[in-house]
């Protein structure tokens, strides 16, 4: 039986960086001995992300509800999945991933009637943008069961130390545990075998994310016409989500960049990693992440990124691999103008600097050692980890 439990809402490959930093962070802490169980809504027929076989996965369904139970705010299937798991009263903790939805309301609720410790992790939710992002309903969704649900929250787990101050800013007391998201560093070939003098010249920026209006794509794309790289191109790779592709589509129309700019959709496995290794930079415009694990894979590959403010990578200064500029076109545009036109030799220093970061702070293995000591501290007590505030 799982003494940890671990409950998303989703696990979908479709759904971008929480459902992939959930599983690995899972599988790695199975790799270290410890039980657990990852309870996630399902569509049939739904690609999810690869797990660990020794995770004990169990799904519910993410339609099938009355009118009554979505009003009010009911989620039997799920509450009943947690109540079997329970039987045997040997789960000690739950870590639910993401809030605002009925899924984690009813995970928060039944951690309190069955007495058993709850941390969460907002996963980006409690950030600024965010909290404007359709503004009235979280409103109404605050009033009615969000913020009773953050205030008998056990822990936080935040992903840097800004979604922390994020959590802090709403008034909310509870020990936080700063630990960031990781990744599986991909095996490279030496850079001169893997790009060497094959290099076509025009020269590629990606983008790799969710099609979303927080990705700030639109200000990316203004930010390109004005800059108008005539040896560069522009690769938009990622799901449509929030039905925002076709704006992107026409503002690329309106901007006359159908030349220089190829949208080739959602990337997984070896296409994905084909994506990677192709780029010369790695483009993130985002107003808000709290982590953004996209920008830690592209350095994986050796990849200089450019992002924003917005998201937690000052270290892309102070390890000069990359660009961290405001998140307004005038910041974006700033930054395409030094990364596009940087020698190619300095990009490629500037890649394998942040290969070596990526190395050095987040791979897993250190990660789910972490979360592996907050568990225990949040059961059991004891000494404050450091990385606790």
């Amino acid at each position: 039986m799982s003494k940890f439990i671990h409950t998303v809402e989703s696990l979908e490959l479709c759904d971008g960086g929480p459902p992939r930093s959930v599983g690995q962070l899972c599988s790695e802490i199975v790799n270290q001995n410890e039980s657990i169980c990852i309870v996630t809504s399902a569509n049939p027929g739904e690609p999810i992300v690869e797990l660990n076989k020794q995770i004990n996965l169990k799904t519910v369904p993410s339609g099938a509800y009355s009118l009554f139970e979505i009003l009010m705010l009911k989620n039997p299937f799920l509450v009943k999945a947690l109540c079997e798991l329970n039987k045997e009263g040997v789960i000690k903790l739950i870590h639910q991933h993401g809030i605002w939805s009925r899924f984690s309301h009813a995970v928060n609720r039944f951690s309190q009637s069955a007495e058993v410790q709850f941390i969460l992790s907002p996963r980006g939710m409690l950030e600024p943008w965010a909290l404007k992002n359709k503004k009235w309903k979280k409103s109404l969704a605050w009033h009615l069961y969000q913020k009773h649900d953050l205030q008998k929250t056990d822990a936080f787990h935040a992903t840097a130390r800004s979604e922390a101050e994020s959590i802090r800013r709403l008034g909310f007391k509870q020990p936080i545990a700063v630990i960031s998201n990781g990744i599986e560093l991909p095996r490279l070939e030496p850079k001169t075998s893997n790009r060497g003098n094959t290099k076509p010249r025009i020269r590629t920026a990606l983008f790799l994310s969710r099609i979303n209006p927080k990705k700030g794509l639109p200000m990316l794309l203004d930010a390109w016409a004005q800059v108008a790289p005539a040896d560069w191109r522009l690769v938009i790779a990622g799901n449509d989500d929030s039905g925002h592709l076709p704006l992107i589509i026409q503002k690329i129309k309106e901007l006359e960049l159908t030349d220089q700019i190829e949208i080739v959709g959602p990337l997984f496995n070896e296409e994905k990693e084909k994506a990677y290794l192709n780029a010369d930079l790695f483009v993130l415009p985002s107003y808000s992440e709290n982590f953004g694990i996209v920008v830690a894979e592209a350095l994986s590959y050796r990849v200089p990124v450019l992002t924003t403010t917005g998201c937690p990578w000052r270290e892309l200064q102070t390890h000069d691999c990359g660009w961290w500029v405001e998140p307004t076109l005038s910041g974006i545009k700033s930054g395409l103008e030094a990364a596009l036109t940087t020698k190619q030799e300095r990009l490629d220093e500037m890649g394998m600097r942040g290969r070596n970061l990526v190395e050095a702070n987040y791979q897993w293995h250190g990660i789910a050692k972490k979360m592996n000591e907050f568990y225990k501290w949040v059961i059991d007590g004891g000494e404050r980890p450091d990385f606790v505030v």
